[in-house]
């Protein structure tokens, strides 16, 4: 499984939101309101596994670089260990 299905897997069943059919890569998650705080939570818990390393959630900002699965995938690829 890719990472970027792995991460849609997480999106579409990590949260108590229902996610659109045509979710695309560009589609916003955080600033649209798609992605729930328990799904934020998931993410984060995802994105630590996927790097192998603790965030620091006060150094980053979630609603833009984690907005849509191209900015999340970016920044999992940019902090892999």
């Amino acid at each position: 499984m890719s990472l970027r299905e792995q991460l849609l897997k997480l999106l579409r069943n990590g949260g108590d939101t229902d996610l659109p059919s045509d979710l695309g890569d560009d589609t916003p998650l955080i600033s649209e309101g798609l992605l729930d705080s328990l799904g934020l939570f998931n993410l984060a818990v995802w994105i630590e596994t996927q790097t192998n390393a603790p965030l620091d959630l006060t150094s980053i900002d979630p609603s833009s670089e984690w907005d849509t699965i191209a900015d999340i995938l970016a920044f999992v690829e940019k902090h892999r260990n």
